[in-house]
C-alpha cells in the first residue's frame, strides 16, 4: 500500500483507529502472544487468509481482551466480557517464545508457579494455578474435552492455542480443581492451501521437525481440513534420551449452510529413557541444597513409554441467527508403562537412597457434550443463554506391583548415578482401578442491562465413583448430587473497561496418596470448594492491565507426620494478581506481572492449622519486553524474567525451599525467499544458569531446568 494510498483512506471516518486495531499485535496476560510476519519492503504486518496473524513489534493486551473464547458452559465470549481470569496464548505466541512446554508458554502469567520440569523428570510439565495442582484426572482437555494427564507432556508441535481459566473453571466444565483448567486446542481445518515445515534444536542434543499442512479439498471450500507432526528425538541435558512423535489430523465439512460435521485426531507416542519418577525427601532432611538440572537422577536402563490416542467428532448447526446447537463425542485411550527407580534424599548434603519403581496405568474416557447457546430479549432485558448436558466415563486400570520396592541403594546424587530399576524385571499386573461416572446437565443466563450485566447459572452432577483393590473387591462407592451455582455482576462504565465480582463454587474428585506415601494408591472422597472474585479489565489502545482480588476454600490434603497422605480440614488461598501491557513506541513494548497469595491450612489436625501450604509461593513478578529493531528489518529482540519467592516443601513448614530468579532472551528474524517466508528463530533459557527447585507439594522435588539453548528455522510455501 503506497502512502499516497494511506492517506487517502486516513480521509475514511474511523479509519485511523480501525487500522490501529487491526495492526496491534496478541498479548498474553503480561506478555506479548505474536511472533514475527514481517514484509521485508515495509515492516508491515502481512495477513494471509488461512494463516495464524504474527507481528513483530510490541504488543498491547486490547485485541487479545476482545478475542472470543471458548468458555465451556459459559459459552463463547470475549475476554473482556467473561468476569473471570483467562489466559490464552496462541500458537505464533508459543513459536515466538521456543516453548518446549506448558511451564515456559505460561512464565510470565500471573498466579502460575512451574511445579515440575518435564526434561528433567518422566512425570512431565505442570504447574500451579492460584496454588493448587490443576486436577490429573479432568483438569486438563482437548478441545474442551478431558483428557488424563497422568505425568504425561502434550507436544506443541500441535496445538493452535492453550487456554488457561482460573477460578470458575471447575463449574465451566464439570469436576476439575478450583485452580484452574488447561485447554489444548489443536490446529483447526484452514480453507486456503498451506504448507509450513520447521526444524529446531535445543541443547544439549535434541533434534525437533514439525510438519504443518492445510486447506481445502474442494473448489467450493466445502471441506476444510488441518494435518500436523511433530518429532523430537535425541539426548537431554540430564542423561535421558527422548524421542516424542505426534500428529494431528482436523476436519470441518459443510453438510448445508447451517450444518456442519467436524472430526478431530490427535495421536501421540513417547519413549524416555534414564529418567526418575520422582525425587522425595525423607523427614530428617530440611534443607537439600540446590542441584543443577544436569544431574541424573534415573537410573540409566529406566524406560517409560506414554501412547495416547485421542478423537472427536460432531455436529454444529446455526438453527437461526440467534441460536446455535452442537453436540459432540470424544474418546481418549492412555496407556503409560514406567518401569523406572525413585529417589529418596536423606541429608541435606545430597545423600540418598534408591529403589527400583514401576507404573503402569491405562485410562480410558468417553465423553459426551451437547449444547444450546443462543440470545434473546425479554423487555429491556437482554438475555445469553447456554443450556447443555455432559455425559463422561472414565475408567481406570493400574498396576498391583505400582511402587517402589526391593533393596535400598545408597549414594550421593553429586558423586554417583543411580542404578537400581526394574527396568529388567517389568512385570506388571493391571487390574481395575478406578471408575467414574458423571451426568451433569448446566445452564448459565447472562443479562444485560444498558451497562450491567448479571449473570447466573447452576450445574447438577449425578456423580458415581468405585474404588476397587487388586483383588477386585470395592474398596468404596462415593455417590454425590451437588448442584454447583455460579453468580456474577458486571459493570462497564467504558466499552473497553470491565469491572466484575463473582461467585463460584465446584466439586473436584477426591486426591490419591502419592508413591511415597505409606498409604499409596489409596483414593479419597470428592471435594467442594467456593471461590469469590472481585477484578478489573481494561484494554485501551495503547496499553491494557487486569486486576483481580480473590479468595477460594477448599478442602485440605496434606502428608501427616506418618508419612499418610490425608484429607482433613480446610485450606484457603486469598490473595492478588495483577498484570498489564504497554505500547511505549511503536517498536518497543513492555509487559509485567504481580502475583501475591496467602494459602494456609484454615482447618487441619495439630501441628499443621495455620501453616502455609506447602510448595506454594506467596510472592511472584516478571516482567518482559520486545523490541523492534528497525535498522535490520524483520529483527526482533525480548527479553524477561521471572521471580518466585521462598516457599515450604512440607505441610509442617519444616523445609524452605530458597527464592529464585530466572532470565530468558531471544530474538526472531523474518526473511522472505521469492513469495516465501523464512522465520528464523533463537532463545536462551535460565540465562544465569541458576539452580533452583520446584515442587508439587508432598515433600517432592525436581531440579529446575538449568541454562538451555533453542534454534529453529521455519518455511512457510
Amino acid at each position: 500500500m503506497t502512502r499516497t494510498t494511506i492517506r487517502a483512506f486516513r480521509r475514511i471516518p474511523g479509519f485511523r483507529a480501525a487500522l490501529l486495531s487491526a495492526l496491534t499485535p496478541l498479548a498474553a496476560y503480561a506478555a506479548p502472544v505474536t511472533s514475527p510476519d514481517v514484509d521485508t519492503k515495509k515492516n508491515l504486518p502481512q495477513i494471509k487468509p488461512g494463516r495464524e496473524t504474527v507481528t513483530v513489534h510490541g504488543a498491547t493486551r486490547a485485541p487479545r481482551l476482545a478475542h472470543k473464547v471458548p468458555l465451556g458452559a459459559l459459552g463463547t465470549r470475549s475476554e473482556l466480557d467473561t468476569p473471570f481470569s483467562i489466559a490464552s496464548v496462541s500458537a505464533a505466541r508459543i513459536q515466538k517464545m521456543q516453548a518446549a512446554d506448558i511451564n515456559d508458554v505460561f512464565r510470565y502469567e500471573p498466579g502460575v508457579q512451574e511445579n515440575s520440569n518435564g526434561d528433567s523428570t518422566a512425570s512431565g510439565s505442570s504447574f500451579r494455578v492460584r496454588g493448587l495442582n490443576l486436577d490429573w484426572t479432568n483438569g486438563y482437555k482437548i478441545n474442551g474435552l478431558a483428557i488424563p494427564y497422568w505425568y504425561i507432556d502434550i507436544p506443541l508441535a500441535n496445538i493452535d492455542r492453550l487456554q488457561l481459566v482460573k477460578g470458575a473453571s471447575a463449574f465451566m466444565y464439570g469436576f476439575g480443581s478450583p485452580g484452574g483448567v488447561l485447554d489444548y486446542q489443536l490446529k483447526a481445518p484452514v480453507e486456503e492451501r498451506q504448507l509450513g515445515v520447521e526444524a529446531g534444536y535445543r541443547s544439549d542434543a535434541v533434534f525437533r521437525q514439525m510438519l504443518d499442512v492445510g486447506g481445502s479439498l474442494d473448489d467450493d471450500h466445502r471441506i476444510a481440513t488441518r494435518l500436523s507432526f511433530g518429532s523430537e528425538v535425541g539426548n537431554q541435558y540430564n542423561d535421558s534420551f527422548v524421542r516424542n512423535l505426534s500428529m494431528s489430523f482436523t476436519t470441518r465439512a459443510k453438510i448445508t449452510d447451517t450444518l456442519h460435521w467436524n472430526f478431530n485426531s490427535f495421536y501421540m507416542n513417547t519413549l524416555q529413557k534414564g529418567m526418575v519418577n520422582g525425587v522425595a525427601v525423607a523427614n530428617d532432611a530440611t534443607n537439600v541444597r540446590t542441584i543443577s538440572g544436569r544431574a541424573p537422577f534415573g537410573a540409566e536402563d529406566s524406560w517409560k513409554t506414554n501412547d495416547l490416542k485421542r478423537f472427536s467428532t460432531g455436529f454444529d448447526w446455526d438453527i437461526s441467527p440467534n441460536w446455535s446447537a452442537n453436540i459432540v463425542y470424544g474418546y481418549t485411550h492412555l496407556d503409560e508403562r514406567f518401569p523406572s527407580n525413585q529417589l529418596t534424599f536423606t541429608s541435606d548434603n545430597g545423600n540418598y537412597y534408591n529403589q527400583s519403581f514401576q507404573m503402569t496405568r491405562v485410562l480410558t474416557y468417553h465423553q459426551v457434550n451437547a449444547s444450546t447457546e443462543g440470545h434473546f430479549r425479554t423487555g429491556f432485558l437482554q438475555h445469553d443463554v447456554n443450556v447443555g448436558v455432559t455425559w463422561l466415563k472414565q475408567i481406570f486400570d493400574a498396576d498391583a506391583g505400582a511402587g517402589a520396592f526391593g533393596s535400598r541403594e545408597y549414594g550421593n546424587i553429586h558423586t554417583m548415578r543411580p542404578s537400581l530399576t526394574t527396568a529388567t524385571n517389568y512385570d506388571p499386573r493391571l487390574y481395575h482401578y478406578i471408575d467414574y461416572l458423571q451426568v451433569a446437565p448446566y445452564w448459565t443466563d447472562t443479562m444485560t442491562w444498558r451497562k450491567w450485566s448479571l449473570m447466573a447459572g447452576a450445574r447438577y452432577t449425578d456423580y458415581q465413583e468405585n474404588d476397587f483393590l487388586a483383588s477386585g473387591s470395592r474398596t468404596a462407592a462415593h455417590r454425590n448430587n451437588p448442584v454447583t451455582p455460579i453468580v456474577s455482576l458486571s459493570y462497564k462504565p467504558q466499552d473497553s473497561i470491565n469491572v466484575y465480582f463473582s461467585y463460584v463454587e465446584s466439586m473436584q474428585s477426591g486426591g490419591q496418596a502419592g508413591s511415597t506415601n505409606v498409604n499409596y494408591m489409596e483414593v479419597f472422597a470428592p471435594i467442594r470448594s467456593q471461590e469469590y472474585e472481585l477484578g478489573v479489565k481494561v484494554q485501551k489502545r495503547r496499553w491494557s492491565g487486569t486486576l483481580a482480588l480473590y479468595r477460594l476454600d477448599t478442602g485440605a490434603a496434606y502428608t501427616n507426620a506418618q508419612n499418610y497422605y490425608v484429607q482433613d480440614g480446610l485450606s484457603r488461598y486469598q490473595g492478588v494478581e495483577a498484570s498489564g501491557g504497554w505500547q511505549a513506541t511503536h517498536d518497543l513494548t513492555f509487559g509485567g506481572s504481580i502475583t501475591y497469595l496467602d494459602a494456609r491450612y484454615v482447618k487441619a489436625a495439630a501441628g499443621y492449622a495455620g501453616r502455609r501450604l506447602e510448595a506454594v509461593a506467596p510472592f511472584q513478578a516478571a516482567f518482559n519486553a520486545d523490541y523492534l529493531i528497525r535498522p535490520v528489518k524483520g529483527l526482533s529482540v525480548n527479553a524477561g524474567f521471572n521471580y518466585v519467592s521462598a516457599s515450604w516443601l512440607d505441610a509442617a513448614n519444616t523445609f524452605r525451599l530458597p527464592s529464585y530468579i530466572v532470565g530468558n532472551v531471544g530474538g526472531n528474524y523474518v526473511t522472505r525467499i521469492g513469495n516465501h517466508r523464512l522465520t528464523l528463530r533463537a532463545s536462551v533459557q535460565n540465562i544465569g544458569n541458576v539452580r533452583y527447585w520446584v515442587s508439587r507439594g508432598n515433600r517432592g522435588l525436581f531440579p529446575g531446568a538449568p541454562r538451555t539453548a533453542t534454534l529453529s528455522a521455519r518455511f512457510d510455501l
